[in-house]
């Protein structure tokens, strides 16, 4: 008698569930969120989660590759005592099968040495936003790895590290 009782609460709590994971798992709403967790890491210092991010064959403008960015980006980070990374998707575009791309000004907010300074005035003056590629990894919903950031404003000697 009590599984009667129960049943209809629990199908609708089920039914409820599975719609927002249909929901939450559209490739749009995916790619953002990769997008805001993967600077959210960044932010963290958190660089093996970063890495796990990225994909092994990611590429940049400036001639990066996976080990490089993540090297230089350490090095950049090191010098903040304490940074904020602020993101906002404006938009994205899913219209390929298996990859996307989300459109994201970042703003950059902290303390610490000069390096820090620099950084955080050359990525807050910049008047386009920064553009993640992301790749579909496999079947999961949930799977998107990046596989390249650009920012056309941005110069950074290719090699040279931040």
């Amino acid at each position: 008698m009590m599984i009667r009782k129960y049943a209809l609460s629990a199908a609708i709590v089920l039914v409820l569930w599975a719609l927002w994971l249909a929901w939450l798992w559209q490739p749009e709403r995916q790619v953002r969120l990769h997008t805001s967790h993967f600077l959210k890491k960044v932010e963290r210092r958190n660089w093996a989660a970063t890495k796990e991010m990225m994909a092994a064959d990611f590429t940049d403008r400036w001639e990066h590759n996976q080990a490089s960015a993540l090297e230089d980006a350490q090095m950049v980070f090191s010098q903040f005592v304490f940074v904020t990374i602020e993101n906002r998707t404006e938009s994205c575009d899913t219209s390929a099968a298996a990859a996307a791309t989300a459109h994201t000004r970042v703003k950059i907010s902290g303390n610490g040495g000069g390096v820090a300074q620099l950084v955080m005035s050359r990525v807050n003056s910049l008047q386009q936003p920064f553009t993640f590629t992301w790749r579909k990894v496999g079947s999961a919903p949930w799977r998107w790895e990046l596989t390249r950031i650009d920012q056309p404003e941005l110069t950074i000697d290719p090699g040279a590290g931040f």
